[in-house]
């Protein structure tokens, strides 16, 4: 029992070993991609750290009606220390500014602060009362880039602890030494509320609304990876399988002209991508469905994203389909074109590595730039190759950046016809019966 194991698996090396083609899909494929995807991720990496180091610009409006929040505000330590932490301080009192609501429009106006803490009228008799001071805070999240805010809320964080520290001190040595230790450990409550696309949404930390935002985000991908990878397998198989059973060669030999029959394989592939679409397509809208639904409510907080702009339209979900189509017809081209030099099936599915690897590494990639928050240069060259762009598609329709991705979707439909003209001159030509994939070198005759 024991040998005849051993026999069988010796058996099963050997033949994974002596198909080069299997050796390369396996194995070699993986050791070239990984080191690629390790340097790309390293690049994200270093990108995301260069622009959490950036300056943040963090406003300030001053409503007290005593001059305790002047004095807090002007304290050179608290202005050093905040200088040390790349965060510039503006105050919106010195330009003509008394209101929240006039502070909003401002800085949605200029575009490059990201946060807004407003100082109450009862500042000054809060710390006489040594009474809790409530600050509210505004994060101002960013269309184009919205895991920016992680950086400005650790920045947040930071300015409110120092001025915690700077409050308790100035307490302490100017007001009463013997101060409530409960209020010196605690002298503020900062109330957090998130502004997006010009929407205020109240008593709400932006993390909740990019907890919403991602999880449409990252499973958007991983939805078209699955899709992408069954349809491979699909058009490879069906291919080989002509090959494999010699159907293939009598199809080519009947008087059917051979663009006549790439088409009509191709529309079979298209008839399996739109089923994929349209599955896809219900499957997202019901997932949108439960994820817009009131979130938050066990933290004392409702959101509904339709309200706040974060659903997507039925345009929306008509490019989002389009871009998909689009993007498995253009694959499938190739992939019909790749399973061709496959002599049976079990060679083509490991020839469709060559295809699914890369489809597999640039959705990680775009997960991963979803996630980090890449520069919008990096975002928008995604869009325009098949295998990212239903990736990063919603990103785009989300925010209703609609024209960006129209112009993608013809770029795309270009590359679908260049993929479609290749592989109609292939399926025209000769190669289409001789094409094979041989690594052996053939044996030279001994000259007697």
């Amino acid at each position: 029992m024991r040998n005849a194991l051993l026999n069988i698996v010796k058996k099963e090396m050997k033949e994974i070993i002596r198909d080069p083609r299997l050796f390369l899909a396996m194995i070699l494929l993986p050791i070239l991609i990984m080191p690629i995807m390790g340097i790309a991720f390293q690049g994200f990496m270093s990108q995301a750290a260069e622009s959490a180091k950036g300056e943040v610009r963090i406003a300030v409006i001053n409503l007290d009606e005593g001059n305790i929040s002047e004095i807090i505000l002007s304290s050179p330590d608290f202005n050093l220390a905040l200088k040390s932490l790349n965060v510039s301080m503006i105050y919106l009192n010195n330009l003509g500014l008394d209101s929240v609501d006039a502070a909003i429009n401002y800085i949605t106006d200029n575009g490059s602060i990201r946060a807004l803490v407003v100082f109450p009228e009862n500042f000054t008799y809060c710390i006489n009362a040594q009474s809790p001071i409530k600050l509210d805070v505004y994060y101002f999240v960013e269309k184009n880039n919205p895991s920016s805010i992680t950086a400005v809320s650790s920045r947040i964080t930071i300015f409110m602890q120092l001025l915690k520290q700077v409050i308790s001190t100035y307490v302490i040595l100017n007001i009463d030494p013997n101060a409530n230790p409960v209020f010196i450990q605690n002298p503020l409550i900062s109330q957090p509320n998130t502004i997006y696309e010009g929407k205020v949404i109240r008593n709400t930390p932006p993390e909740l609304i990019m907890q919403a935002f991602f999880m449409q985000m990252l499973m958007m991908p991983i939805a078209v990876m699955m899709l992408l990878s069954i349809a491979i397998q699909f058009a490879a198989t069906s291919v080989a399988s002509e090959k494999e059973q010699k159907t293939l060669e009598i199809l080519l030999t009947m008087p059917i002209n051979r663009e006549t029959i790439l088409f009509g394989k191709l529309t079979g592939s298209i008839l399996v991508a739109v089923l994929g679409t349209i599955g896809y397509a219900i499957g997202f809208q019901f997932y949108m469905q439960s994820i817009t639904t009131p979130m938050g409510q066990g933290q004392g907080v409702q959101i509904n994203l339709n309200e706040i702009g974060l659903s997507i339209d039925p345009l929306g979900f008509t490019l989002m389909a389009i871009s998909l189509f689009l993007s498995l017809l253009a694959i499938l081209a190739l992939v019909m074109i790749l399973a061709s030099f496959a002599e049976d099936v079990r060679t083509a599915q490991s020839l469709t590595s060559f295809i699914f690897m890369p489809v597999m590494l640039v959705g990680f990639f775009a997960i991963f730039a979803i996630a980090i928050g890449v520069s919008p240069t990096w975002m928008q060259i995604m869009l325009f190759i098949p295998f990212t762009s239903p990736m990063i598609v919603p990103l785009y329709v989300i925010s209703k950046q609609y024209m960006i991705v129209i112009i993608s979707l013809l770029a795309l439909l270009l590359e679908t016809i260049i993929a479609i003209k290749i592989a109609a001159k292939f399926y025209g030509s000769e190669m289409i019966l001789s094409a094979r994939l041989r690594f052996k070198k053939k044996k030279k005759k001994e000259t007697e």
